[in-house]
């Protein structure tokens, strides 16, 4: 086969493959002819590179590997249009179920996703299973090293670790010394484990990394797999690929045999950082679909060395917790007293067996670049078996025949800091001085170092969304590893009794040089591990194979996530208000001809939206009027520009800075809304993100009405598919709490407080309320404050009128828990009364002449302070009693009323 030779950028030559080998050409039928030349037109121009690197599509000879045919024909046969299509529906996939990782410092809300290529990462089953037993094996290899290094330390007594390699890491914690010095039972190792490896040019796997900590991308991995499989249901349907959901129904297994308190109804937790953390999508997911509770820090609390969930019914003990924080910010007592996100105690409740870690604290020094030159000599003395997986040849400099190595021939190697986070620096890429400096630094404190001899990596097919056609790219992998509490059957057998360690089939591949982390890069790709036949589905969601205890959304609701959804309604309540008050804004500024009220009514919605009146005191309007002064014409475009700039202020005022509360507390219960309304919440966010480029004032009041329609679509879905417990309960009071608030003050500045009170704010409050044609068809006269008393204020069969949210806010508090002992009512039940009794024994009659009578506007004034009160303290009131996050107080006496 001949190929034309073109310069590479590395200056070396670069073969381009045309067409696909011979040995693919099949002239028996025309249907195999055609699929050959689609798949000639889907390889042309795949660079394959020189014979010394290595390629995972084609072999050094230009042929196609056998185990990628069958899948790169099926994509052929697609078409390039067809596949243009699929990649399309990939990613709407993702952004509707929104697969995102948090941007820090992001006020719009802008989650970053990725592009999920098209074309899985295909391992052959030989491969994998010689690559699965290397991954089993570090496993194991780190497991019994944790044990060593937190227990005896034969190994640095034995002289094959230095003591400054492991004492000088942050890693190792001091805290956690004693902890694994416990009898075998008890002792918790390893759980899971991410590794991170590169396919060198030579084809060998390389080791350049491993997560202990709080190893991300299982859930990213699995999700992606379930969308690529939507979006090409035939395709995965039919390939002899090995399914994911297995392993994490092993590491489910796992974490509920780690229990030794409940074994039979285990309480396992995932503890998360919270919603502004970088995986929080993943925490929720993994949480979600392995039927975990999600908790943050605040959630949790330590008693006599056993670890407690705060619900809405007290105390709940927490038996294991997979934890997603970092070792150092797990216990502010013991580890880093600014962790804000940690549980103080939680080191001593670990350390006396009262909980289970997954992973345990302390296992950050396992993650020690500086370990690497060691493992091949430490798997010989702890395993008894060579090193499978070996990392690229590393250096730590605090060795001193290492350091002279290093030095030697420094400006040819990778140096990095041995700090956490650190990342490598390429020294052939640094000047002079800079060079100069970092060898300075090394010298300075050696032992603070590591050098890496530069990794270059194989490459695979990558689809190009612009040409439509695949390109060679370098790929990262990260693989998987769970324990197992069974009886060992493989290779993957621990020297604890009765562990053993498994890999997922599978993993999350992504683009990038070696060593990337996997959140920088913008294609991810899903990894098939062939099998020698369809596997069937698996998945968490099938019939339980023993007893279940029933629960529902009751007592047993976290504070926290109550505290969540209770502000989640309060802020979508403050965003739709806004939203209809800036679109009546903008619609009468589009009228302004039409009413002689014009400028005094956008004076007062002005004050209401808390912006700033241009060109002087919008008190002396009517003044300026009569002199001459500008009109509302006049003003236009100032008015204009103002009411725009809350379409994109994400500080205070604007649209975007309520979206982002609503966000953040929707976020925080990701896993207790329904996918539909998440979907929707995720519209909201393109909308909201696409502010800043409406350009006139019609465009803007068409923006507003597109929140207000999918907030209502949003909490709709909520009330079609949450059930109807503690937690919509809570969500529903924090919408109505905000919208009876918001609507007493829009009645008090349209009949009491306004610089005109007349028709004109009159049909700002109905239009705001979405009032108007009930009003209409109801009354079917003008405008008249009597009818819109009576119809926004005391009509409880109008869902927008205040004694009907009374009403709804006094049935929901009479259905949140309270304490069985209490015998009376509870602050907020007292306050709800008040409000409602002071509605309903208002004098009508004398409120019937508000528009030409004072007495009216004076007992208007005094109903709407009575009302006000009791409502503004109800927010604080549901806060003390349910949202403290402190135990419900028992009472040592027990109180007994007489009747």
């Amino acid at each position: 086969m001949m190929h034309a030779e073109t310069p590479s950028p590395m200056g070396m030559p670069t073969m381009l493959v045309p067409d696909v080998p011979e040995s693919l050409r099949d002239t028996s039928s025309a249907a195999q002819t055609q699929g050959s030349r689609s798949l000639d037109a889907l390889l042309a121009g795949y660079a394959v590179g020189d014979s010394t690197r290595h390629d995972m599509l084609f072999d050094a000879d230009g042929e196609l590997r056998s185990h990628w045919r069958e899948l790169l024909e099926e994509l052929a046969a697609l078409g390039e249009q067809g596949l243009a299509e699929r990649t399309d529906e990939v990613q709407r996939l993702l952004y509707e179920n929104g697969v995102t990782f948090n941007v820090h410092d992001d006020m719009r809300g802008r989650l970053r996703t990725w592009r999920v290529d098209p074309l899985p990462l295909v391992i052959p089953t030989a491969q994998w299973a010689e690559l699965e037993a290397g991954l089993t094996q570090r496993s194991r290899l780190l497991d019994a090293l944790l044990a060593d290094i937190y227990g005896p330390r034969r190994l640095i007594e034995e002289g094959y670790l230095p003591p400054e390699l492991i004492y000088e890491h942050p890693g190792f914690l001091f805290a956690c010394d004693h902890s694994y010095g416990q009898s075998e039972a008890r002792r918790a190792g390893l759980v899971f484990h991410g590794v991170d490896l590169v396919l060198d040019d030579r084809g060998q796997w390389r080791v350049v990394g491993d997560r202990l900590q709080a190893p991300s991308g299982a859930g990213y991995a699995l999700e992606n797999r379930i969308i690529l499989a939507r979006a090409m249901p035939t395709l995965y349907r039919e390939a002899p690929l090995r399914r994911l959901a297995s392993f994490l129904e092993a590491e489910h297994r796992t974490l509920a045999a780690l229990s030794t308190l409940h074994r039979e109804q285990p309480n396992v937790v995932l503890l998360t950082p919270g919603p502004d953390s970088d995986g929080y999508f993943e925490h929720a997911y993994l949480a979600n679909y392995m039927n975990l509770s999600l908790v943050e820090s605040l959630d949790l609390v330590v008693r006599d060395s056993r670890v407690w969930m705060r619900t809405l019914g007290g105390l709940k003990p927490v038996d294991v917790i997979l934890r997603r924080l970092e070792d150092a910010w797990c216990d502010p007592l013991e580890l880093r007293a600014d962790s804000l996100i940690g549980v103080p105690g939680l080191v001593q409740a670990a350390r006396s067996g009262g909980v289970a870690l997954a992973n345990p604290l302390g296992v950050s020094v396992l993650e020690h670049p500086g370990l690497a030159p060691y493992l091949a000599t430490l798997c010989e003395r702890l395993l008894d078996e060579p090193l499978i997986l070996e990392p690229p040849q590393s250096w730590w400099c605090g060795d001193p025949q290492s350091l002279d190595t290093v030095l030697d021939d420094f400006e040819h190697l990778t140096i990095r800091d041995i700090d956490p986070g650190a990342r490598w620096i390429r020294a052939a890429e640094l000047s002079e001085a800079e060079l100069d400096l970092l060898r300075q630094r090394v010298e300075a404190r050696p032992s603070r170092y590591v050098a890496q001899r530069p990794l270059r990596s194989a490459t695979a097919p990558v689809y190009d969304d612009a040409s439509g056609r695949f390109v060679p790219r370098p790929l990262n992998l990260r693989a998987f590893v769970t324990a197992e509490a069974e009886a060992p059957t493989g290779p993957g057998k621990s020297e604890r009794s009765g562990w053993c360690y498994r890999a997922m089939p599978g993993g999350l591949a992504w683009a990038g040089a070696p060593g990337t982390p996997s959140l920088d890069s913008d294609v991810v790709k899903d990894v098939w591990v062939l099998a020698d036949k369809p596997q069937p589905h698996v998945s968490l969601l099938r019939q339980a194979s023993g007893p279940i205890v029933v629960t529902r959304d009751g007592n047993d609701l976290p504070s926290r996530v109550a505290d969540s959804l209770f502000w989640l309604g309060r802020y979508g309540e403050r965003l739709d208000v806004r939203a209809r008050l800036l679109r009546e804004g903008l619609l009468r500024l589009l009228e302004q001809d039409q009413s002689e009220y014009a400028d005094i009514t956008m004076a007062d919605l002005f004050e209401v939206l808390t912006l700033e009146w241009p060109d002087g005191d919008p008190d002396a309007l009517a003044d300026e009027s009569v002199a001459g002064g500008p009109s509302l014409g006049g003003r236009f475009h100032d008015l204009r520009a103002a009411l725009l700039t809350l379409l994109d202020d994400d500080t205070r005022q604007g649209l975007p800075a309520y979206f982002q509360q609503m966000l953040r507390n929707s976020r925080a219960v990701r896993d207790h809304l329904g996918d539909d309304a998440w979907r929707v919440l995720n519209q909201l966010r393109r909308q909201i993100n696409a502010m800043p480029r409406v350009p006139s004032a019609s465009a803007g009041r068409r923006a507003c009405e597109e929140v207000v329609n999918q907030l209502a679509a949003f909490f709709g879905l909520c009330n079609e598919t949450m059930p109807h417990h503690y937690g919509w309960r809570f969500m529903d009071i924090g919408r109505y709490i905000e919208r009876v608030l918001r609507t007493l003050e829009l009645l008090r500045l349209a009949l009491l407080d306004a610089r005109e009170p007349g028709v004109a704010l009159w049909e700002v409050v109905l239009a705001t309320t979405d009032n108007v044609t009930a009003y209409r068809r109801r009354y079917r006269s003008e405008l008249h404050p009597t009818a819109i008393l009576d119809l926004l204020l005391f009509d409880e069969g109008n869902p927008r009128s205040v004694g009907y949210m009374l009403k709804r806010l006094g049935r929901q508090i009479e259905r949140l828990p309270q304490p069985d002992s209490a015998p009376y009512r509870s602050r907020e039940q007292r306050l709800i009364v008040q409000a409602s009794s002071t509605l309903q024994l208002a004098d009508i009659d004398v409120l019937a002449d508000v528009h030409a009578s004072e007495r009216a506007r004076e007992a208007l004034a005094v109903l709407f302070d009575a009302l006000l009160d009791p409502l503004e303290q109800l927010s604080d009131a549901i806060g003390h009693s349910h949202f403290s996050h402190a135990e419900t107080p028992k009472q040592l006496i027990k109180m007994q009323v007489q009747p």
